[in-house]
């Protein structure tokens, strides 16, 4: 089956270029794309994490965000948040639900999958039961505490890096902030 989903290429700032092309091109000539990620955190300061799916090509059967993904090239950033969690957690919430983490965006720069990130938060509580994971992009949930996540940055059963690291540090001011 054919690619078809189209991202559009970004600057640092991730304001768009004009450019839009397929995404394995994009991957393919690590062009600057926009990513949301979003952290759901409960009244237990708890962080939901998904396990990825042992199919993906990137970071398989490791621990990593609540939810993650592209920007479609006709979306805004928190439309496709909110479509992420959708898709692969089942869930919906209202858009005022959904908080800037970090006021900046991130550049991580790799060797195939450069992107500029930007980062959410929902603070909600969710049984478990609530979600509906997407077979094909995870494969498991779990609550974890802050400090578990932020020691295992790092750790290559973690897709954490030093990006994750500054996004969890944030996350543990806005916890500590009472936000």
């Amino acid at each position: 089956m054919e690619e078809k989903e189209l991202l559009e290429v970004v600057t640092e700032d991730g304001m768009p270029t004009g450019e839009i092309l397929p995404r394995n091109e994009i991957h393919e000539k690590n062009l600057l794309h926009n990513e949301i990620v979003v952290f759901i955190i409960n009244s237990k300061n708890q962080l939901l994490l998904q396990k990825r799916s042992a199919n993906k090509k990137s970071s398989p059967n490791c621990w990593g965000s609540s939810c993650a993904g592209h920007v479609d090239v006709s979306e805004t950033l928190e439309e496709a948040a909110l479509r992420e969690l959708s898709e692969e957690l089942g869930i919906r919430i209202e858009k005022e639900e959904l908080k800037i983490l970090v006021n900046k965006k991130l550049v991580l720069r790799e060797k195939k999958d450069s992107n500029v990130r930007t980062w959410y938060y929902i603070k909600k509580d969710f049984d478990l039961s609530d979600f509906m994971i997407q077979k094909e992009e995870l494969s498991e949930i779990r609550w974890f505490s802050l400090d578990e996540v932020i020691s295992n940055v790092g750790n290559p059963l973690f897709t954490f890096k030093q990006d994750g690291l500054e996004a969890l540090l944030e996350m543990k001011r806005v916890i500590e902030n009472g936000n």
